[in-house]
């Protein structure tokens, strides 16, 4: 996917997703975009190749009922996959990287959306890290 850079952010030109081929040209995204915005796990979206054979995103289709919503951590000595673990029993996966120091959560339907609000602003509150709502729901937004 084709990204928008802002005074340097994100740090690439372009984002890889992992996507199944579905019929009609669609694809069902199995990971958790990093970078783009407006996208979740699990939605289906339709794309097409350029000359090159490179198949970009061009539309989401239907949203898969996941949320995305990433952190950058300030401490260096706060592993990620410490920080990812905090979330989980709440239902929440995620994925990172080192550089930028950033996760990705995937929050699925069913997952305690109050909770992981409450853990992701008590983070921002102690300066622990920041936080981009990437692609979120009304019912996320009502919170």
């Amino acid at each position: 996917m084709r990204l928008e850079q802002h005074d340097g952010w994100p740090p690439a030109e372009s984002e890889g997703l992992w996507a199944q081929e579905r019929p009609g040209g669609t694809y069902l995204l199995a990971n958790t975009p990093f970078f783009a915005f407006g996208l979740s796990n699990g939605d289906l979206v339709r794309a097409a190749p350029d000359d090159d054979g490179v198949i970009w995103f061009t539309q989401r289709v239907q949203r898969g009922g996941n949320l995305t919503v990433r952190i950058i951590t300030t401490d260096p000595a706060d592993l990620n996959q410490d920080v990812v673990a905090e979330f989980e029993p709440l239902g929440v996966s995620g994925e990172s990287m080192e550089r930028p120091r950033l996760l990705a959560l995937d929050l699925p339907p069913g997952s305690d959306l109050t909770s992981a609000k409450t853990l992701l602003a008590v983070g921002v509150t102690s300066g622990r890290w920041h936080i981009e709502e990437s692609d979120v729901s009304e019912e996320w937004a009502a919170l």
